[in-house]
């Protein structure tokens, strides 16, 4: 199955090429990482994002026996929430179970995007973190609680009600630093282009 934009599903098949490759990490956090890479304003190309998904799953290489094209695929995957991205951030959709699991799973699923967010920000970002004007900061500490927070939560109305409104508020925060690391490009005397480095 070729991947063409990110929808609900892709949870699982991405969850898939992490079973068939033995994982030792959550695919969650993996589109955390690369979400996080792009909202600080970096743009990973082919090579650099197979590397990072071999060295996230703890996986040596690629198994295309079991699962043919799944490097085209998860190329392609990464290139739709890039060009989604930079055409319509608010499109942004999490990578986090459906409602068909447990709610303490997809909570848990939620904090460990969080932990990738914030681990693919800091890796492109840096120091420029620290300077951000107080309401990004304000996020950014949310973040971190959000990140570490008790994924024990009680199933029911009230339960889902709390996920889905933290889930919107990590969604909104994300959007911020987005927009924050990601200004148009502007051109000076000279008439180079100045905007964020892309590695």
């Amino acid at each position: 199955m070729t991947k063409i934009s990110s929808n609900d599903n892709d949870f699982d098949w991405l969850a898939n090429i992490y079973t068939v490759h033995s994982a030792i990490n959550h695919p969650s956090e993996l589109h955390g990482i690369l979400v996080g890479h792009l909202a600080g304003g970096c743009h990973l190309n082919s090579s650099e994002w197979l590397s990072l998904v071999l060295d996230h799953m703890g996986a040596e290489s690629f198994d295309e026996t079991r699962q043919a094209h799944v490097k085209q695929d998860l190329d392609e995957y990464r290139d739709s929430i890039d060009q989604e991205l930079e055409s319509d951030s608010s499109s942004l959709v999490l990578l986090l179970p459906d409602d068909d699991y447990a709610l303490s799973e997809r909570a848990e699923a939620l904090a460990i995007w969080v932990r990738g967010f914030l681990e693919g920000i800091a890796l492109t970002a840096g120091t420029a973190l620290s300077k951000v004007d107080k309401e990004l900061q304000e996020i950014i500490r949310d973040l971190v609680n959000i990140s570490q927070m008790d994924t024990r939560v009680s199933a029911g109305e009230e339960g889902e009600r709390e996920l889905f409104e933290v889930a919107e508020y990590v969604k909104v925060g994300v959007l911020n630093l987005y927009a924050d690391f990601n200004q148009p490009v502007s051109h000076n005397e000279k008439g180079a282009s100045q905007g964020p480095t892309l590695h």
